[in-house]
């Protein structure tokens, strides 16, 4: 066998120059079968049973998708067909040669017998299963941005036109120009508003959340600067990267995206699929089984959106569970699971906002506030009801069921785009996965207790023991290589980065519209007008940032925005303040759910394969009574309260 192929054989099963590395590497080429392929001959087919995978001596191969589309080439030194064989399954791709190609066969026994000596290839295996070829994951990942409150357009919308690109920035100019020119000279509480208003048109007509965002920052700074705004600007952003505990909120959830993308990279995910598909006998038990995954896998909503969905919709489909239900289940109950626990990405983001804005004092307004959280809560007793069988079908999803018992697909038409192949990794163990989510709040806890004295929360201190605990189990279960360890804490930090930069602006933006006066004057009106009714301020609170999250998209801003503005009110008219800061994290909710841009609508679909727009009609009128009775509960509530 030729140079080409041997090293390709070595760098998979990662040989070594050692007495039995070499022994093994000699039985290994000794069971190799060479193989001449002529210009277009097919390797391997998509959809065949797997038995063996290839490496390639000589020539080209070319990758085919299902309408034999080429979507990759491989030339010599490479090698394919290692994930079928792997995982049990089929082909997922095509693969013929292109030109004339000389493959080198090695049979399933064979590379049995090779990772016995390195199991930690299949920890590389994993990786690449879950970091490459699922279809599903690239577009669940391509629109997590989006899910967390920022909105883009369209990558392959058409681009503007030159004329169009002067005709909008011309229009900033004249709001700019007339900001500064005017604004200065006439001092009416009016100009309070424009900064929301700018940056809630910005977001709504180019979908951008990030340009709106700097946009609305630089017009602020010229509102309260005039010519220096670009230096107020860069002060305003620089007065948050000082801060010590808005960039404790900033490492935390970087942390957390590593702890995630380390879960998702463990394996440990298929053994918690392969345990649902094996001991999951009923309908009610499944669906059951998806509301305890994403409750005990807390700490960010997608990865407890994408678990549930990886595990359990096989299951869901063996049972006859529309997809609708399904998206139901799994698209509701994440976003309202993350914002009661303060262990999760969007807890440690809303209490960091409130230690920012009151001290020490305001992470115990965080916990106060969870019992106020009623969309979260409400959500929640929804799925559960669903899960149980008895939820009442109305709207699409009354259809969706009557269209499965009548013999119809399980998923609404034109929802073909998001199927996908399954992943069936038959590597795993379910302890990867549950020990960190327990570990976290665990040794949070434990370490607020002994590092600050009695009952306390030190957040940084357990994610840090967590790693360090991740660490050991990955390394010595050899499913990652120190190397491969810390690339997954920097793919995970990576995955956070856009979050983070909406935040610095969120922070900043709040910044400037608190030292325009806003606040403090929202403060003083506010009670003015609501006069002897002050007991409906946490209605109208949660009204009216439901409204904005509505059209803005993004709830990760009307946090930073609006947890300041009722933490004012509360202030000035002597109200309760976990009672309305708990009014602004359920309008984050129901503004999300009924959001125009149905960002977090699109990754649900992407995970159960279905079509978005019928989700989105299906699960609308259950959202809509929730929204109903969250507003009657805070009339209660602040009937009671205030």
């Amino acid at each position: 066998m030729e140079t080409n192929a041997l090293d390709a054989m070595r760098a998979f099963f990662r040989l070594t120059d050692s007495d039995e590395a070499r022994a093994l590497f000699a039985e290994l080429e000794a069971g190799l079968v060479r193989t001449v392929y002529e210009h277009g001959e097919i390797i391997c087919q998509i959809g065949d049973g797997a038995d063996c995978m290839y490496f390639i001596e000589s020539g080209i191969v070319e990758v085919l998708d299902k309408e034999n589309q080429p979507i990759n080439e491989m030339g010599e030194g490479a090698y394919f067909g290692e994930f079928a064989v792997l995982t049990g399954g089929v082909r997922l791709s095509t693969v013929a040669s292109k030109g004339g190609t000389i493959v080198y066969r090695m049979d399933r026994d064979l590379i049995n017998r090779g990772l016995t000596y390195n199991p930690a290839v299949y920890g590389n295996i994993i990786q690449q299963l879950y970091g490459q070829i699922s279809q599903k994951h690239v577009k669940i990942r391509s629109m997590a941005s989006r899910r967390r409150g920022i909105i883009r357009a369209d990558a392959n919308q058409k681009k503007m036109s030159t004329k169009q690109i002067l005709i909008n920035y011309g229009i900033i100019a004249i709001v700019f120009l007339f900001a500064m020119a005017v604004i200065p000279r006439v001092d009416t509480p009016i100009w309070y508003f424009l900064p929301i208003v700018f940056l809630m048109a910005g977001i709504v007509i180019t979908k951008r959340t990030l340009e709106s965002f700097v946009l609305a920052c630089m017009l602020t700074m010229i509102m309260l600067y005039g010519r220096g705004f670009l230096v107020g600007f860069y002060n305003g952003v620089i007065s948050v990267f000082s801060d010590v505990v808005i960039m404790e909120i900033v490492i935390f959830i970087a942390l957390l995206g590593a702890i995630t993308k380390l879960l998702l990279n463990s394996g440990a995910i298929n053994a918690l699929r392969r345990l649902c598909i094996n001991r999951i006998k009923t309908r009610r038990g499944s669906l059951l089984s998806a509301l305890l995954c994403m409750i005990v896998i807390f700490i960010d909503d997608h990865l407890s959106m994408e678990v549930a969905g990886i595990c359990l919709m096989p299951v869901n489909d063996e049972k006859g569970v529309p997809r609708e239900m399904s998206a139901l289940i799994l698209g509701m109950a994440p976003g309202a699971v993350n914002l009661l626990v303060p262990f999760s990405v969007w807890g440690v983001f809303l209490s960091g906002i409130l230690i920012v804005n009151l001290g020490d004092e305001g992470l115990l307004v965080f916990f106060q506030s969870i019992p106020f959280n009623f969309a979260a809560i409400l959500t929640m007793i929804v799925i559960f009801i669903a899960a149980i069988g008895k939820l009442p079908l109305i709207g699409g999803l009354k259809r969706a069921q009557e269209r499965v018992e009548k013999g119809g697909h399980l998923w609404p038409p034109n929802s073909e785009d998001f199927f996908h192949e399954e992943d069936k990794n038959v590597r795993g163990n379910i302890i990867n996965l549950l020990l960190p989510l327990l570990l976290l709040p665990a040794a949070s806890v434990a370490a607020g207790v002994l590092l600050r004295g009695g009952l306390s929360v030190h957040i940084g201190a357990g994610i840090v023991i967590t790693l360090l605990v991740m660490f050991g189990m990955y390394i010595f279960q050899k499913i990652m290589t120190p190397e491969e360890f810390f690339d997954n804490i920097i793919s995970g930090i990576e995955y956070m980065v856009v979050p983070i930069v909406l935040l610095v602006l969120t922070f900043a933006f709040s910044g400037g519209i608190k030292e325009i006066g806003l606040v403090e004057w929202l403060g003083e009106v506010v009670p003015s007008i609501v006069g002897g009714q002050m007991w409906l301020l946490p209605a109208v609170i949660f009204l009216a940032f439901a409204a904005m999250t509505v059209l803005w998209g993004s709830s990760w801003s009307i946090y930073g925005i609006g947890l300041p503005i009722a933490i004012q009110l509360a202030i000035v008219t002597n109200g309760s303040m976990p009672l309305f800061a708990g009014a602004v994290c359920a309008a984050g909710i129901i503004g999300d759910s009924l959001s125009i841009h149905q960002s977090d609508n699109e990754d649900v679909a992407a995970i159960v394969g279905c079509e978005p727009t019928a989700l989105f009609m299906a699960r609308l009128p259950y959202f809509a009574i929730i929204t109903i009775l969250t507003l009657i509960s805070y009339i209660i509530a602040g009937r009671v309260l205030i």
